[in-house]
C-alpha cells in the first residue's frame, strides 16, 4: 500500500517546465553573410580565378557610392593565370552610367 503522505506531496508538488530544445531554426541564427547584398548565389569557379573574383567584389562593394559626375574608379593591376597557365593581368574600372535614370531602369541595371 503506497504511503499517503507520498501521494499528497505528488499532488502539490510543482511541475517544472520542460527544457526548451536545444538546435533547430532559430531567428537571427546561423552564420552572417560576408557581403550586404540581399541576396547571394552560389557557384562553383575555377581556382586559379578565386582570388580574383574576390577582388572584384571587393571593388565592386568599395566603389558602390559611384554617382554620375563622379570620375571612373580602376582598380590596381592584380596577376593572375589564365586556365591554360599564362601570366596575365586584370583591372577592373566602375563608372557611372550616362543614361538617364528611365534608361537603366528599362535595362533592367
Amino acid at each position: 500500500m503506497a504511503n499517503q503522505n507520498m501521494t499528497d506531496d505528488l499532488e502539490h508538488a510543482e511541475i517544472e517546465p520542460a527544457p526548451k530544445p536545444k538546435g533547430g531554426a532559430r531567428e537571427g541564427a546561423g552564420r552572417k553573410p560576408k557581403w550586404q547584398a540581399p541576396a547571394n548565389k552560389v557557384m562553383r569557379v575555377p581556382e586559379q580565378y578565386a582570388g580574383i573574383v574576390r577582388a572584384l567584389i571587393r571593388h565592386l562593394d568599395e566603389t558602390n557610392e559611384i554617382r554620375r559626375g563622379y570620375a571612373p574608379a580602376t582598380s590596381e593591376r592584380l596577376p593572375m593565370r589564365s586556365i591554360t597557365g599564362r601570366a596575365q593581368y586584370v583591372t577592373f574600372t566602375v563608372a557611372p552610367r550616362d543614361e538617364p535614370r528611365e534608361a537603366q531602369d528599362s535595362l533592367n541595371l
